[in-house]
């Protein structure tokens, strides 16, 4: 049943999460529901291919066990007398699309459809080279806009065809997240582009935009205001030779003089932390290196008065956000890290629907006692399966409210507390035992504030052995 809040917020995106590896999971998302009703939350990017293959392994979705856990569909929203549970499913949900194979991606949009998602995204705009260079796409994509347009419109049709058997002829919008172009990291000059005006970011965009929604049902674009910048930032620095498979020695191989050879060992676990390391660093200096043009945004949505385009990149508070849609005819703003780092200073964020905040003004105390119990329930769904499963389940769920206390008192105890117990090997410590053993640092009077009452981010102390990481349990993720 939708609600009347869940109907206006569904038809219009003024405020947004976005999409985030090891971030914006079902958990984050049922926990920011405390925080908005109406934002549109995005799953992390999910390959089409993983969606697909289960499927096939298994196309009876109600006992997809393997599906449903990909899909983020987790044991307490069974409950569907559970509080939290409800608020899980109250406000709009997207799930993102990784991948390049129209097949995969139309038959992964008709699942999503029917698993209920609100809307269906393709990712276009992630520069990651573990996303881009592989099976995924991301923002490699954006240098075939044919093939994308191929890949949506067959992602238009599955819709279409889903939406009319599944949610009451009510069809599910499909929408692309991308960057304003591409380039070769090797060979971009960050001064140069900065002494460009937004022209020819504009009119790179505009043809990519104007290709992918000629024959589709796309309704709407979510735009990080930066290019994308793809392969190593190094010149002279390659990740490393490629890995050896049966029958080639192309590499690594030691001969015996006799014009043969035998592959050389390899240590893959040390050249798939390189491989990481390379995409994490790509990652991070795509979000500062390229120069942000948010002007881009507005005059595409000038050009394309039928589409609706969503803002993204370099929005740190609601303050930015309201700089960014007041007076433009852009239709809303997506956040990405800075929700995560400061979670309250976007407690506001359903005001910009109008109309008065319908929404409870929780207390921290209350966000944080109903994850406990979300913890709880989630972990006893979870039992009997293998240790380290529990300990990767774990790690997800005490790093949802890490950053709750954000700029308060006893906040640097609470998160030393996390990331001391919540990284402990073995099943000794369970989520909900961290969680309750952190609040003990926090005094009773910030715990009982609400999360309208916050710190701005400006005072916030800078941890610089933390910059150059993106991981979930940290102080502020880069």
């Amino acid at each position: 049943i939708i609600t009347e809040c869940h109907a206006m917020a569904l038809s219009r995106e003024h405020f947004s999460v976005a999409p985030m590896m090891a971030h914006t999971n079902q958990h984050y998302r049922a926990y920011f529901r405390f925080f908005s009703w109406r934002a549109h939350l995005y799953t992390e990017m999910i390959p089409a291919e993983s969606i697909v293959g289960l499927y096939e392994e298994n196309p009876d979705i109600e006992s997809n066990k393997a599906l449903q856990k990909l899909l983020g569909i987790f044991s307490s929203l069974a409950d569907n007398n559970s509080d939290h549970a409800h608020d899980a499913n109250r406000g709009p949900v997207i799930l993102q699309l990784g991948g390049r194979d129209p097949r995969a991606l139309a038959l992964a949009s008709e699942i999503g459809v029917r698993m209920g998602y609100d809307g269906i995204n393709l990712n276009c705009g992630c520069p990651s080279n573990a996303v881009s260079v592989g099976r995924s796409g991301g923002c490699e994509l954006m240098r075939h806009p044919r093939h994308v347009a191929e890949c949506v419109e067959r992602m238009s049709v599955s819709i279409r065809n889903a939406s009319n058997s599944n949610n009451n002829g009510e069809e599910v919008q499909l929408s692309v997240k991308h960057r304003l172009g591409v380039r070769d990291a090797s060979t971009y000059d960050a001064e140069v582009d900065r002494a460009r005006a937004d022209d020819e970011a504009f009119l790179e965009c505009e043809a990519f935009v104007r290709t992918i929604t000629e024959n589709s049902n796309v309704q709407k674009l979510q735009v990080h205001a930066r290019l994308g910048l793809l392969g190593d930032f190094e010149p002279g620095r390659t990740s490393g030779p490629t890995l050896w498979t049966p029958n080639s020695c192309d590499r690594g191989c030691r001969s015996d003089g006799g014009g043969g050879g035998t592959p050389a060992k390899i240590d893959h676990k040390r050249e798939q932390y390189k491989a990481r390391k390379l995409a994490r660093e790509a990652t991070i200096r795509n979000r500062s290196v390229p120069p942000l043009r948010p002007d881009v945004v507005n005059r595409l949505a000038k050009a394309f008065t039928h589409l609706k385009f969503v803002t993204n990149g370099g929005i740190r508070s609601m303050e930015d956000v309201h700089k960014r849609i007041d007076g433009t005819d852009v239709a809303g703003a997506m956040v990405g890290r800075a929700v995560i780092n400061h979670p309250c200073s976007f407690s506001h964020a359903d005001g910009l629907w109008g109309g008065d905040a319908i929404i409870p003004r929780w207390t921290r105390e209350e966000v944080i006692q109903a994850h406990i119990e979300h913890c709880a329930k989630e972990e006893e769904g979870r039992r009997g399966q293998s240790e380290s499963f529990q300990e990767a389940l774990r790690r997800r769920l005490v790093a949802v409210p890490f950053s709750l206390f954000a700029g308060e008192v006893g906040n640097d105890a609470y998160q030393r507390t996390i990331r001391k117990l919540g990284n402990r090997p073995g099943g000794r410590h369970s989520a909900s035992t961290v969680l309750r053993g952190a609040l003990a640092h926090v005094p009773p009077d910030v715990r009982a504030k609400p999360i309208t009452d916050f710190v701005s981010s400006d005072g916030f102390k800078s941890y610089a052995e933390y910059n150059r990481r993106s991981g979930p349990l940290q102080r502020a993720i880069s």
